[in-house]
């Protein structure tokens, strides 16, 4: 029980931390020299037609963090000391944090290998942010609250990791040398902005949450709003699929209602521990025995 504990508080300091530190790691250097190093950065996000504004991500992170630290608070938690969901998921919250300070560490460089770093380390944090939705058993079973609003921060990281490795799998390719001519990167962009939009769609169903959409939604917003005026035709892909992934979205709420209204009905206690908002099927639904 004792080491129980620790482990716990162990794990709410860490990501804590992790969070804080990437923060400082990653802020504007107010005043600094600006070297070309740091304009040849510049210039990368704007050759890539699918990088959202920067905007988006001074959004984005910040309800993905606030929503993060109070999972890991609500695990360390008396109350949460047998819960097999956040037994299993703190292994895979220490690895993800571990690399998003990795990650912030390369972010706070402009030099070329430190950006190929953190793009590498952005692509591998997404099959960590997919163990970590797992192991959460995020639509896969039905949880009392806070849990079951919590770990929808789970959800908007995991969806926001997707964009973010095409933007950065994309980066990579500049950064290796490799130009192509602005209607041939637009032709790139349509194709990339529609695979991404459709394997969002695929993802969510295979993983039952729509939640991960929402950080997709958002991304295409602000990939549309970058690139207003500027590429209007690549603008109005990104507004379609924003506007495409949003209707899903609400579509697999409603179904997620229907399912709920329509299931049979449990005795009091069953009831009192489960949230009705989860958007998961009965046939993948388990008793939650936390």
């Amino acid at each position: 029980m004792k080491n129980n504990q620790l482990e716990r508080y162990a794990t709410a300091a860490f990501v804590i931390g992790s969070i804080i530190g990437t923060f400082f790691f990653s802020r504007p250097k107010r005043g600094a020299f600006r070297t070309d190093i740091a304009d040849e950065q510049q210039r990368e996000l704007d050759l890539n037609l699918t990088t959202p504004a920067n905007a988006t991500f001074g959004i984005a992170w910040p309800v993905i963090y606030t929503g993060t630290i109070g999972l890991a608070v609500h695990q360390a938690l008396p109350s949460q000391a047998n819960n097999p969901r956040y037994a299993k998921a703190r292994p895979w919250l220490w690895a993800n944090y571990v690399l998003n300070l990795v990650f912030g560490y390369f972010f706070s460089k402009s030099d070329l290998s430190s950006r190929v770093g953190g793009g590498l380390t952005t692509i591998s944090l997404l099959p960590l942010s997919l163990g970590l939705h797992r192991q959460l058993e995020i639509g896969r079973t039905a949880v009392p609250e806070p849990e079951n609003t919590l770990r929808k921060s789970i959800s908007l990281y995991t969806g926001w990791l997707t964009a973010a490795t095409v933007v950065s799998g994309a980066n990579l390719l500049l950064q290796a040398g490799y130009r192509v001519s602005p209607a041939t990167a637009r032709r790139w962009a349509y194709g990339i902005l529609s695979a991404t939009g459709g394997l969002g769609i695929v993802v969510s169903k295979r993983l039952n949450d729509p939640y991960y959409l929402v950080t997709l939604i958002a991304a295409f917003v602000g990939i549309a709003a970058k690139q207003r005026g500027r590429n209007d035709d690549v603008a109005a892909v990104a507004a379609a699929w924003a506007v495409a992934l949003a209707g899903v979205f609400v579509q697999r709420l409603r179904d997620a209602q229907t399912t709920a209204q329509q299931a049979p009905a449990t005795d009091a206690a069953d009831q009192s521990s489960e949230s009705p908002a989860e958007p998961a099927t009965p046939a993948l639904v388990e008793a939650d025995k936390g």
